[in-house]
């Protein structure tokens, strides 16, 4: 069973830092709409045959938590013992972010942590292959750029015996999750990428990493539509109502079930869609965790937080 963190929006949300293309020219947001529309891809996950853990929301300040994928990355040590490698954030308002994470992450799940030394925004940028087992690292050069070029050298080994950094052209694109995505079902796979995203040569790079798997290329505007941040749960896909023909037929063409949902606040507005609001953390299993931090069992924001 797939394992998701997630952070609920608090009743007072808003758009604080508006650090992305979406989030700049946004309107005011409804922080009860948005709510409605995180907890219905919670409990979309878990009807795919997922789960979630609930972190509670921090204070006003922290309102791009609700944006997990950016929290870190679950991991086990050689002795295979629990560990979270916690997330270094570059833009201001997400800062404050690390420290409530970790208290979570030590005191409800019982890990051990680790932060970084340079600027890393955990699996914004830490894109998993269509077998798990390997993870594209993404940086990003230009006006947008989030995770540093350094970071890689620091987190890759510890978190995949495989791995590969690429350079992204970081306007509009501001992690790899927004132009790259792997969807499996069985022994078959594909990439989604949008190769305008990528510097030149890393296209080549990146394709010579992944093999022979199948790929599916991306235009411009079906990736700012955010097409690889539709989020597979088992043999369904979960994906923003804005998602492309093109890969919705490269969802289906592998026996995966599109599910679409409406996310006009968390994602038209704050720019993260289903990918960016969870955190999947990869090798736990579901009876390692507290049963008060389970969505399943608990399935009403209300229940986990009075915030």
């Amino acid at each position: 069973m797939p394992v998701y963190l997630m952070s609920p929006p608090r009743r007072d949300w808003r758009l604080r830092g508006r650090a992305n293309f979406k989030s700049r020219g946004a309107g005011d947001v409804d922080a009860s709409r948005a709510r409605q529309e995180w907890a219905a891809l919670a409990t979309a996950i878990v009807d795919a045959g997922g789960e979630v853990v609930v972190l509670r929301p921090g204070d006003e300040t922290l309102t791009g938590l609700i944006y997990t994928a950016e929290a870190g990355e679950y991991f086990r040590d050689a002795q295979g013992r629990p560990h979270f490698l916690l997330s270094s954030m570059a833009v201001e308002h997400r800062r404050g972010e690390t420290d409530h994470i970790a208290a979570f992450i030590e005191n409800d799940l019982q890990m051990e942590t680790h932060r970084v030394s340079t600027t890393w925004e955990g699996q914004g940028d830490a894109i998993r292959t269509a077998h798990g087992d390997a993870i594209v690292h993404t940086y990003g050069v230009g006006a947008d750029a989030r995770t540093s070029e350094q970071a890689y050298r620091e987190v890759a080994a510890m978190l995949s015996p495989q791995h590969i950094q690429i350079a992204f052209r970081a306007e509009p694109w501001f992690h790899g999750n927004t132009f790259l995505q792997f969807f499996r079902c069985g022994r078959d796979h594909v990439m989604l990428v949008c190769p305008e995203a990528l510097l030149d040569g890393e296209y080549e790079r990146l394709r010579a990493f992944v093999g022979e798997l199948p790929i599916v290329e991306l235009s411009r505007a079906d990736s700012e539509r955010y097409d690889t941040n539709a989020l597979q749960v088992g043999t369904t896909v979960l994906a923003p109502s804005q998602f492309s023909d093109t890969a919705r037929d490269a969802a289906e063409q592998l026996g995966l079930t599109v599910r679409t949902l409406d996310l006009g606040e968390l994602f038209s507005k704050g720019g993260g869609a289903p990918v960016c609001l969870t955190n999947r953390l990869w090798g736990l299993d579901v009876a390692e965790l507290p049963d008060e931090v389970r969505w399943s069992l608990r399935p009403t924001i209300e229940a986990h937080t009075d915030l």
